[in-house]
């Protein structure tokens, strides 16, 4: 399958060389895309971290994460500083054997965060963060306004930041036209990957979920297809094999963030055996 590349939206990841014949079986599923996001061939690990801890990321990248989600909506008072958040990436950056990307996300309760300032704040912070914080990824939420959203894609194309726009549904899972309405929107308002988390009540939902993913990612979309609850939890390791680009993971001990997570060591164990 040949991916059309879309510079001017995605100049962050490019085509890769045409694969071999006696390649494409081994291939055919987790490099099914043929692009590199952050420097690696997707499904990609993200370890969830909640503090301004080098010790933290260093586990989560020992575990096998690609790249380090920090939830700024989880950091305690005394961390949540613009000018903390910027020496603690700079300090990643250099600290690291091998740089991590960052991916910036500050979550609002409604979609399963823990910020507590006005909504003006929570996207001021980000905005904050982009013109301050060397990350190489930002998530917001499809739910924000349509002047917030624009606000921030805006900046992030500008800075040549991917925009990660994310749906979460923690009680049950839209309609596949309602998801593929959305998705479309989501990528037509700039976004580079979509992410949706949703909460399927049976395993036909849960196929119905795969169905998708794999429909998109056979036309080059960058999806994130993530399952929650008892009956979701196994997508988070199966979606990739249909192309969802990423699924997230907590370190090892910690507590999930998000309902059915598994930690980082555990999808990097079961992605390897299955992929």
């Amino acid at each position: 399958m040949e991916l059309i590349q879309i510079t001017e939206q995605n100049p962050w990841w490019v085509d890769r060389e045409k694969i071999n014949e006696d390649e494409k079986v081994k291939e055919a599923l987790s490099k099914r895309h043929k692009i590199e996001l952050f420097g690696a061939i997707p499904p990609l690990i993200v370890g969830v971290i909640r503090r301004l801890s080098i010790r933290d990321a260093e586990r989560a990248e020992e575990d096998g994460a690609d790249l380090i989600e920090l939830r700024i909506d989880r950091l305690g008072m005394e961390e949540s500083s613009i000018e903390k958040m910027k020496e603690f990436v700079s300090l990643l950056k250099v600290k690291m054997p091998i740089p991590v990307p960052v991916l910036i996300t500050n979550r609002k309760k409604e979609e399963g965060g823990s910020f507590i300032g006005s909504e003006d704040e929570r996207i001021g912070m980000l905005s904050s963060i982009l013109d301050t914080v060397e990350v190489d990824a930002i998530d917001i939420e499809f739910s924000s306004s349509a002047a917030d959203r624009k606000k921030i894609v805006e900046k992030a194309k500008r800075l040549h930041i991917p925009v990660i726009f994310s749906f979460h549904d923690f009680n049950g899972m839209p309609g596949r036209s309602e998801l593929l309405n959305l998705i479309a929107r989501m990528y037509d308002e700039g976004g580079s990957i979509a992410k949706i988390a949703v909460t399927p009540e049976t395993f036909r939902d849960a196929l119905s979920l795969l169905s998708l993913t794999d429909e998109l990612s056979r036309e080059g979309k960058l999806l994130a297809a993530i399952g929650m609850g008892p009956v979701g939890r196994h997508l988070r390791v199966i979606a990739p094999l249909y192309g969802s680009v990423l699924t997230y993971g907590v370190i090892e001990g910690e507590e999930e963030v998000a309902p059915g997570q598994f930690s980082v060591k555990e999808l990097r164990s079961i992605l390897k055996r299955l992929i």
